[in-house]
């Protein structure tokens, strides 16, 4: 993309301006080097926990701006997908999943369509992600089943 004139911004410029640090990469998502990786053993743990002194001493390792994604390692790391409708509210239970859980949520769309790019330059860093780095998933499977790129069979599904 190129600059018009000085009134314009390329979307890179306007990602780096908008979120410093990340950049569009080759397969058109946006990412950072220094995303933060957590163990999902860890987190449940802390979900789990009553010890508010526990909580004040991991929270800043779980929750923040920065988008975090899970190691995908953990022994108790299942992946949870939802199946919505489109323009049912599902962004906005990503929103929250995100808050609640600090974990980036991942989605089946393909990052060639406007709406999903938007999505993903609106915070959304897992926009196009179905692997183990985001642990809630949203698909419009069946709806829209030409966009999955595949999952596997351990998946717990809830439909809103």
């Amino acid at each position: 993309m190129t600059r018009i004139d000085e009134n314009w911004f390329t979307f890179q410029e306007t990602l780096q301006k908008k979120f410093p640090g990340y950049k569009l990469g080759s397969d058109h998502l946006i990412s950072n080097v220094s995303d933060i990786t957590i163990d999902m053993d860890e987190l449940l743990a802390l979900f789990r926990s009553k010890d508010i002194g526990y909580y004040n001493q991991v929270k800043d390792k779980f929750f923040g701006k920065q988008s975090r994604y899970t190691t995908g390692k953990a022994a108790e790391q299942s992946s949870i997908m939802y199946a919505t409708y489109p323009r049912s509210g599902n962004s906005l239970m990503r929103k929250y999943f995100e808050n609640i859980t600090g974990i980036a949520t991942g989605s089946d769309m393909v990052m060639k369509h406007g709406p999903n790019v938007a999505l993903q330059h609106c915070g959304f860093k897992g926009e196009g992600m179905m692997d183990d780095r985001c642990w809630i998933k949203k698909s419009h499977y069946p709806l829209r089943f030409h966009f999955m790129k595949g999952f596997d069979s351990e998946i717990a599904v809830i439909c809103t």
